[in-house]
């Protein structure tokens, strides 16, 4: 008889996914309460989070991030607007802007990664999981 772990797709592991965002979400409302950031959506919030520590170029962030680049632009946008992210021209390459972290985005993504890091660390590796589910979906299928 197999087992209800064999039985699992990706599109299950999707929908795991799915609702651990949600979850993810209500886990994080508390912090933004508590740094008075309640202007910051959830996915502008894993849109800054994504952005990472030091300067990132925005060209990158969509890319990586599979954003539809208006969608990446109102989210900049709100960011800087929010006083979360601050925005300049790529002096390299005119045609992009880089972005880093304020002050007070530093504050609240180290609240939140120190709330959601574990206090023992398990022994699977999420994010090889997460980038070969993401590697194995992003090809199209016939």
């Amino acid at each position: 008889m197999r087992t209800e772990e064999a039985r699992e797709n990706l599109s299950d592991i999707a929908v795991a996914m799915d609702r651990s965002l949600r979850v993810f979400a209500d886990f994080v409302k508390p912090i933004l309460r508590r740094h008075k950031a309640t202007d910051l959506s959830f996915g502008n919030l894993m849109f800054l989070i994504s952005v990472g520590e030091g300067d990132a170029r925005v060209k990158d962030l969509v890319q990586k991030g599979r954003h539809v680049g208006s969608n990446a632009s109102y989210a900049l946008k709100a960011l800087e607007k929010g006083g979360y992210i601050k925005r300049w021209m790529d002096e390299s390459d005119r045609r992009n802007a880089l972005v880093s972290w304020t002050p007070k985005a530093i504050d609240v993504v180290t609240d939140i990664k120190t709330a959601a890091s574990p206090a023992r660390p398990s022994g699977l590796d999420l994010r090889k999981a997460f980038a070969a589910f993401e590697s194995h979906c992003a090809r199209v299928p016939e």
